[in-house]
């Protein structure tokens, strides 16, 4: 059986195995962590089901090939076996090994932000050593290497969903990236989401991440261009007004047929990417040194893309810095030195990365060789990505390693000086953080192998800085992430040696 068949009957089987509801959760929004909130309406409302959309609600049942839906191209548009043997791939030139000889300089916006008071990525991380994993001659080494479409949800003959990833998972990164909230389609079948109501008593976002779909395609294509491996893409091609993929499903999809089935197969199609993932790369089992628990994870990182407006900070065109989540609050990440005494072991999206020998909390976090600082590093070593020194840094780092401390200071956030002072938000990470760092993401209370996640959010100077600017920090952004798996895990890629 081809590789690709075997995808489409897995996703054939999730959607008609069982009928009972997959568990609502509460949902973990991507407001500020200081401000929780309870999103679940106390009564459900009438099933909203325009004339034409599928009756059948994926919260009860999964949809049914009865529906004018499709989760995968009808002339089967991939071959996902080899032609041939796979080419054996090496790097160009050895891994290049950077150890600090002093404490890093830190970079601060030109107005200084308040001292954070702990300074703690300097006190246990100083002496990491930081590996960049060199590119490799793609052109050479894998010509007309290219991510295809593996599986889709379609209505009306319009792709709402789609999985997209490599022909082959021999050519797989161990990577699964998530777009959940970049998509431009608005079909008159699914009512616009309301900003208010029972779904959403503190209020729903409906606007868009722009241009965080295409950064995402570029981050793809760059893994690619690098390093001749191919991450799977799990893409909402709906509008966030339409649906909020980011969100559980009364939220998200605000009781209408359509849109719930399509926010069931936005997860279904992550959890199968997911476990292609664990099939190709394998997990390991790690100790929970606190609790001396056995914790089983899967060799592979989620990445979920995301970008945020930044208006309430004091540049006038918004916060440069990445924002960085771990579904750690900006209080965790102040008030705890080192972030691993800040609980039992199971905070966070990195829980069991963080258990790996030679690694730590802190240090994966916002130490030399976190996935920020990595990208500030090669972000100034490239001359930076725009006339703003500051555009790609981000926080938290080892730079800048408390978000609490920037959100809390006059001199850089610009809410502070309002008559009511607020903090400036920070976003520590959402729903598909939440219930995709396990593997069985339907069940309640969350169960299965851990699979570490990351959310990034992406400052305006990127996201609308042209396709230069999003093209370059594609492309910084692929090297970081492979570098920053390749400290975690090793060199696990058969091919690559």
């Amino acid at each position: 059986m081809k590789a690709g068949d075997d995808v489409a009957r897995v996703i054939a089987s999730r959607r008609l195995q069982g009928t009972s509801k997959p568990t609502t959760r509460s949902p973990t929004t991507r407001s500020p962590t200081n401000k929780p909130t309870t999103r679940s309406p106390t009564s459900k409302p009438t099933t909203r089901s325009p004339t034409n959309i599928p009756t059948s609600n994926p919260s009860t049942s999964k949809p049914t090939s009865s529906k004018p839906t499709t989760l995968a191209p009808t002339s089967e548009p991939t071959t996902l076996a080899p032609t041939s043997k796979p080419t054996t791939l090496k790097p160009t030139s050895t891994p290049t090994t950077l150890k600090p000889t002093s404490t890093p300089t830190t970079l601060t916006p030109s107005v200084k932000p308040t001292a954070t008071v702990l300074r703690c990525p300097q006190k246990h991380c100083a002496n990491d050593v930081v590996t960049t994993f060199p590119v490799v001659n793609s052109t050479a080494i894998c010509p007309g290497l290219a991510a295809t479409t593996l599986a889709t949800f379609v209505y009306n003959g319009v792709v709402l969903i789609e999985l997209t990833g490599p022909s082959d998972p021999v050519n797989a990164a161990d990577m699964v990236i998530t777009a959940p909230h970049g998509g431009s389609q608005e079909p008159t079948s699914i009512p616009d989401r309301q900003t208010t109501g029972p779904f959403c008593p503190e209020g729903c976002k409906v606007d868009k991440d722009s241009n965080t779909l295409e950064i995402s395609r570029l981050l793809q294509s760059k893994f690619i261009a690098n390093y001749c491996k191919v991450p799977y893409l799990v893409i909402n091609h709906l509008h966030r007004k339409k649906l909020d993929a980011n969100r559980e499903v009364l939220e998200a999809a605000q009781n209408n047929t359509l849109a719930m089935d399509a926010w069931f197969m936005f997860h279904n199609f992550t959890n199968v990417a997911q476990s292609a993932l664990k099939s190709r790369f394998g997990t390991v089992d790690v100790t929970n040194a606190i609790t001396n628990a056995t914790i089983k994870g899967v060799n592979a990182l989620l990445f979920d893309m995301h970008g945020y407006a930044g208006l309430d900070w004091v540049p006038t065109n918004g916060s440069p810095l990445i924002q960085w989540g771990y579904r750690l609050s900006a209080s965790t990440l102040n008030d705890s030195c080192p972030i691993d005494a800040s609980s039992s072991g199971t905070l966070g999206s990195l829980t069991h990365a963080r258990w790996m020998p030679g690694h730590s909390y802190e240090c994966l976090v916002r130490g030399p060789g976190s996935l920020a600082s990595r990208v500030t590093a090669l972000v100034d070593a490239a001359g930076g990505l725009t006339t703003n020194a500051l555009c790609g840094h981000g926080t938290p780092s080892y730079e800048f390693e408390s978000p609490w401390a920037l959100s809390n200071d006059p001199n850089y956030c610009a809410d502070m000086n309002s008559t009511s002072p607020t903090n400036c938000f920070y976003y520590s990470g959402g729903y598909d953080l939440e219930v995709h760092e396990r593997m069985n993401w339907q069940n309640s209370p969350l169960s299965g192998d851990h699979f570490n996640a990351v959310q990034a959010e992406l400052p305006r100077c990127i996201r609308f800085g042209g396709d230069a600017v999003m093209e370059a920090f594609a492309n910084v952004l692929s090297v970081a992430v492979m570098s920053f798996l390749r400290d975690l895990y090793g060199n696990t890629y058969s091919t690559i040696v």
